[in-house]
């Protein structure tokens, strides 16, 4: 049994109208009209409300795909918008740190070689690690092109405006991990030639 017959039949059963039970809910009547024909769903807090509401067990919605696939769907939207908070930070810190020792450290310790060309090794270093939290960040950004057998080259970016390259198209995954590769070996020469020199 799927949930908008679940909803209609309940409502039937207590012989109140959408409008009472909407007002009784503090939702919308229109809300509850899409619910019960099916257009789209509730979401949990709701769902319990009305399963107290209408006094039924909501271990009748279990055998609701529709719904179910909704629920799952909600839910990896969720932990995607963790993730990207996580891997923003994160990104912002390492931005910071970076700036912090090129603008500040190594002009401030420009007096000892030693410790200047840490400081040079370190930056380069940091540089790597923000280049590949950042290409983690845009894996999780656009998860949402995963499955799909043809997605795109060029995506909407997350953040700002513009495209970015698609992490889950096999031209994009290509270019990507070339691109790393090439900046990888770069900053690594750079430390290497920072020591040596």
């Amino acid at each position: 049994m799927n949930l908008s017959s679940i909803l209609v039949a309940e409502r039937k059963k207590k012989g109140e109208t959408q409008q009472k039970v909407a007002d009784a809910l503090y939702i919308s009547r229109q809300s509850l009209s899409n619910w019960e024909n099916g257009k789209n769903f509730p979401d949990i807090p709701t769902l319990i409300e009305l399963s107290n509401y209408y006094d039924f067990s909501l271990d009748i919605i279990k055998g609701d795909t529709q719904f179910m696939k909704k629920v799952e769907k909600d839910y990896e939207l969720i932990n995607t918008q963790k993730a990207n908070k996580k891997y923003a930070v994160l990104l912002a810190v390492l931005t910071i740190i970076v700036f912090l020792i090129s603008a500040v450290l190594i002009p401030l310790s420009s007096s000892n070689e030693t410790l200047m060309k840490c400081f040079k090794i370190a930056d380069l270093f940091l540089c790597i690690l923000l280049l590949h939290v950042a290409v983690k960040f845009s894996k999780v950004a656009y998860q949402y092109y995963e499955d799909i057998p043809n997605s795109p080259l060029w995506v909407p970016r997350t953040f700002g405006y513009g495209v970015s390259l698609n992490p889950y198209n096999k031209i994009g995954r290509l270019l990507t991990i070339a691109l790393l590769i090439i900046i990888d070996l770069f900053c690594i020469g750079m430390g290497i030639s920072t020591l040596f020199l």
